[in-house]
């Protein structure tokens, strides 16, 4: 084999791969799903007890339970995946309220699509409304939040 034929193996799909893999935001996004699966948990056991326990409307358990795994999530993100923002601790809260809060409206209106309009399940239309509202508040803390 020529050189540049070794250097394109070196260079080759499963190599960048690897890098991708190791790559600050693919660290960071792993920390993150470790992180928000917890508040997810949070978040689904505080809604169903809201919604089975004390029988509130499920929209009012959503936003209870989003907002209380927020500041978790704001806490864990900060002590395990991202650290301090640049912007400072009390912008940086008012930053993470902002997005999730559109990430509220996120989930509330796939609560509302899926349980009114779909018939679905109120558990099962949280469940699926989190993974979207995760990809979300992902993305704009690691691109705009904490960096």
């Amino acid at each position: 084999m020529t050189e540049p034929q070794i250097q394109g193996l070196r260079q080759g799909p499963i190599v960048r791969l690897g890098q991708l893999a190791r790559s600050d935001i693919m660290q960071a996004a792993q920390k993150y799903v470790l992180a928000g699966g917890t508040c997810s948990l949070v978040d689904w056991g505080l809604f169903a007890l809201l919604l089975y326990v004390a029988e509130l409307h499920y929209i009012l358990c959503g936003a209870i339970s989003f907002v209380l795994a927020t500041a978790l999530n704001y806490v864990l993100s900060v002590r395990f995946v991202f650290g301090a923002s640049r912007r400072g601790a009390r912008s940086a809260v008012a930053l993470i309220y902002m997005v999730s809060t559109i990430g509220l409206g996120i989930n509330i209106v796939i609560l509302t699509i899926g349980v009114d309009l779909l018939g679905l399940h109120p558990m099962l239309t949280k469940i699926l409304a989190s993974g979207v509202t995760l990809f979300w508040n992902f993305l704009v803390r690691y691109l705009y939040i904490f960096k």
